[in-house]
């Protein structure tokens, strides 16, 4: 009986489609799913195929005009630090590293697995695809960011997903799975995944999924007081994926936070994104009220705005605590250790090429409380302090220090009321120059949906 329930177990897993993320009974048993790798080799670099032709036929773009004298002189030269704009570096980056990690993702390979992939995609486009000398930064940000990025929209484009839907609701699906995780969609299409009517899997479904938007008015102050501020709007679009605090984690990423703003009178299109994803979770102490995890988390953190730039990949361990109150509330307390392993942040002092941001490696200490009842975060404090030793840029370091207090009341049934200050303290050492201090304050009054 138990050979035949294996056996019956294996044989659906086979019909699954080729995407499937592994199930719990695969993991239990260990089998990993059906891998490609040459086939994400090729996808991966069909993809930069496909992006450089688009740059050197309709977008014109001169630094996509290469030749083998351009690679010859890349593989010379070797690796430097790039001068490109900072929402090039620390966004772009990462959405197209994204790319190169999904089509090894599904491909069948894990996300360790993947991993490589999005690195021999990153190299292939710095060595081949532009005119300019590979770039140090770009490896890094396209690579960690690539994995973050890449996974968190894979696994949304699976919540949409439903391999039992028909008629337009299928349609309506696979086009915004599509739309979400490009690459995966491409896939589904050709391989016939997106007509193919079967079970769905039971894991392409969190079970913790949260979603929240916020709309209102802020005031910047540049170094100033509020009263001296620029006024501005912003939309917000914050999602919870699975449980860090007591879900089982499994695999990287089965719980994660995604923040993403924007804001107007700003020079980029996006102001603010957070991704922060639960590598792996250790519980320490569990009780009916009462939960103490370790964690490790990969952080892709991103500010622009006209008062400052931060933002950089992290590697964060951290002590998640949860405890249960009453009535469905609950206080949730995360002391986070920052290794930051590339940070970008604006400097008074102009670096590479004329850069407005200095790079280097920092590390920081994060505390977090929460006050929330059921997914609905009521109250929130937050505390950060960090240090950035330069190692391109003008020289020296840069400590930075946070803080932010955000209210956010319910009103009538999923809708609400809140506030938000936060202060961005930044503080330069530079080597040749004199210190240089600045103070960034923020109000907002918003309306949240949930």
């Amino acid at each position: 009986m138990l050979a035949l329930t294996s056996a019956a177990a294996r044989a659906a897993e086979a019909t699954l489609p080729a995407d499937a993320p592994r199930s719990e009974l695969s993991v239990e048993e260990a089998t990993a799913p059906e891998q490609h790798p040459w086939l994400a080799l090729g996808e991966v670099t069909a993809i930069n195929l496909v992006v450089w032709t688009y740059d050197r036929t309709l977008g014109q773009k001169d630094w996509s005009r290469v030749s083998l004298q351009t690679w010859k002189d890349n593989l010379r030269t070797g690796f430097v630090w790039d001068g490109d704009g900072f929402s090039t570096n620390q966004f772009a980056h990462p959405y197209h590293g994204g790319l190169y990690y999904t089509a090894a993702r599904d491909n069948g390979l894990s996300f360790v697995s993947a991993i490589p992939f999005t690195l021999l995609g990153s190299i292939q486009w710095e060595l081949f695809a532009e005119t300019e000398p590979p770039s140090i930064n770009d490896l890094v940000n396209t690579t960690m960011g690539g994995a973050a990025v890449g996974e968190a929209l894979y696994r949304l484009s699976s919540t949409v997903l439903d391999t039992e839907a028909t008629g337009r609701d299928r349609f309506g699906r696979e086009l915004t799975a599509g739309l979400i995780s490009p690459i995966r969609g491409v896939n589904r299409l050709l391989r016939g995944d997106s007509f193919r009517h079967e079970p769905t899997p039971s894991d392409w479904k969190s079970r913790a999924l949260a979603g929240w938007v916020s709309l209102g008015y802020l005031r910047l102050g540049d170094g100033k007081l509020l009263a001296q501020g620029k006024d501005q709007f912003f939309t917000q679009f914050a999602l919870r994926y699975g449980d860090a605090f007591r879900g089982d984690i499994r695999r990287p990423f089965d719980a994660f936070d995604v923040h993403i703003q924007f804001t107007t009178r700003e020079d980029s299109l996006v102001s603010h994104a957070l991704l922060t994803g639960l590598l792996a979770a250790k519980a320490l102490v569990r009780t009916e009220q009462d939960e103490l995890r370790l964690g490790l988390s990969q952080q892709l953190s991103y500010t622009d705005t006209l008062a400052y730039e931060v933002g950089g990949q992290s590697l964060d361990v951290s002590l998640l605590h949860q405890r249960n109150l009453f009535a469905r509330s609950k206080l949730k307390t995360v002391l986070s250790l920052k290794g930051s392993i590339l940070t970008g942040i604006s400097s008074a002092h102009q670096g590479t090429e004329g850069r407005d941001y200095d790079y280097g490696p920092g590390v920081g200490l994060q505390l977090r409380v929460t006050y929330a009842r059921d997914a609905w975060d009521l109250l929130t404090l937050e505390a950060d302090v960090s240090r950035v030793a330069v190692l391109d840029g003008a020289g020296g370091s840069h400590q930075v220090r946070t803080a932010q207090l955000q209210v956010d009341l319910p009103v009538v049934g999923g809708l609400g009321l809140g506030s938000e200050v936060n202060v961005f303290q930044h503080h330069s050492r530079f080597d040749g120059f004199p210190d240089v201090s600045e103070d960034t304050y923020e109000l907002r009054f918003f309306l949240s949906v949930h």
